[in-house]
């Protein structure tokens, strides 16, 4: 009898060949300027209310706190905690500046059953104004910033009949049709980068000589430019991580790179379909991580480590020679070896909200599961 795990590569690798691939609608949201609180309801109303069903891959960057389209209350939520913000300012035992300003650099986004009280540290996010977010789908609670990379997948059960629409197999779908094969073409450019970069007379001796030298003949003074030696190039590479990159695996329900997570992820499954969607760790504060207390429900392989000790940044293994676009456009071109891909964009996504609801913000009032959480 086939492992689960066989007959999902079984079915991507005969996806893979047949001749027609399943389509998949791909929105790119980078540069569209939207909040954390505007995608969340944007991937609800494309799993909810796509009027024609289709799969999604959505991808971007985005503002933690600062809406585009959605207009509702920021936190400090009442005025004796607004005049509170504009007095001194002072750092608490985290880094965090406490009634001084509003932490606008993140937001805390909790799984659609997390409880505040047990996930967060209370007093030092309920004092620095940090934006709380519920959303629609289970799983953990994440901290997202600038530099989180968001990644979205929404299938439906007849386009993707292989696929149980259960967390841990979509999980596992997610690797071996988009994610393994994304991760390691990007391990490829990011060796290749450098081991181009040194290759190049980065760290170049100079050696500069009086008449002639060893056979060597110039004017007084004269200067040598030497390439790099074979130990200086080999430092370059062991600097540059070239080749120590720890290899990416799904582990019980994260995504790691060796035995540290680098990101939280959460499903949502409705009638005819689901929704898996990611918010990769390029980079992040320390000082915002410790908003969340250690969860008492957490993988065996974790252990009791701090969140510190658990999470890698991603910028620490590619970012020296790759960028955040290019974590993307490796994730696209593992998407196009499993689907057939058609460009979508925001107004199309917007369309829908207008036709079904009167527009997004009818949308967040009215239906929208995610929602602000007032600590």
């Amino acid at each position: 009898m086939m492992t689960t795990r066989f007959a999902a590569q079984m079915a991507v690798r005969w996806s893979q060949s047949s001749t027609v691939l399943p389509k998949l609608s791909w929105l790119d949201l980078r540069g569209a300027g939207l909040s954390a609180a505007e995608r969340l309801a944007i991937e609800e109303l494309l799993l909810r209310h796509d009027p024609l069903e289709r799969c999604w891959g959505i991808v971007g960057l985005h503002e933690p706190t600062q809406n585009r389209l959605l207009n509702f209350a920021l936190p400090p939520y009442d005025w004796n905690t607004q005049r509170k913000f504009a007095n001194s300012q002072r750092d608490d035992e985290y880094g965090h500046e406490t009634e001084g300003q509003i932490n606008q650099s993140c937001a805390i986004i909790l799984g659609i059953g997390g409880k505040p009280e047990k996930l967060i540290n209370l007093d030092a996010a309920r004092n620095d104004g940090v934006l709380v977010l519920r959303r629609f789908s289970g799983g953990g609670t994440v901290v997202v910033d600038h530099s989180s990379l968001w990644t979205t997948f929404i299938g439906r059960n007849s386009i993707l009949p292989h696929v149980t629409p259960y967390p841990r197999e979509i999980m596992q779908w997610s690797v071996d049709a988009v994610f393994g094969s994304a991760f390691e073409s990007w391990v490829r450019q990011t060796n290749q980068n450098n081991a181009s970069s040194a290759d190049k007379p980065k760290g170049r001796q100079t050696l500069v000589f009086q008449g002639k030298s060893c056979g060597i003949s110039g004017g007084v003074g004269e200067s040598l430019i030497l390439p790099p030696s074979p130990q200086s190039k080999a430092q370059l590479l062991s600097d540059d991580n070239a080749s120590i990159i720890p290899q990416f695996t799904l582990r019980e329900n994260d995504y790691v790179l060796g035995e540290r997570k680098i990101g939280g992820n959460a499903q949502a499954i409705v009638k005819g379909g689901w929704i898996h969607h990611t918010s990769f760790l390029y980079d992040y504060d320390d000082a915002n991580m410790a908003y969340l207390t250690l969860p008492e429900k957490r993988p065996d392989y974790r252990g009791n480590r701090s969140h510190n000790d658990f999470l890698v940044r991603m910028k620490d293994h590619y970012g020296k020679s790759s960028t955040k676009n290019d974590f993307f456009e490796h994730v696209k071109n593992g998407a196009n070896k499993s689907f057939d891909i058609e460009e979508a964009s925001l107004n199309d996504v917007l369309a829908i909200a207008t036709e079904k609801f009167g527009g997004l913000q009818e949308w967040w009032d009215t239906k929208c599961r995610t929602k602000v959480v007032k600590l």
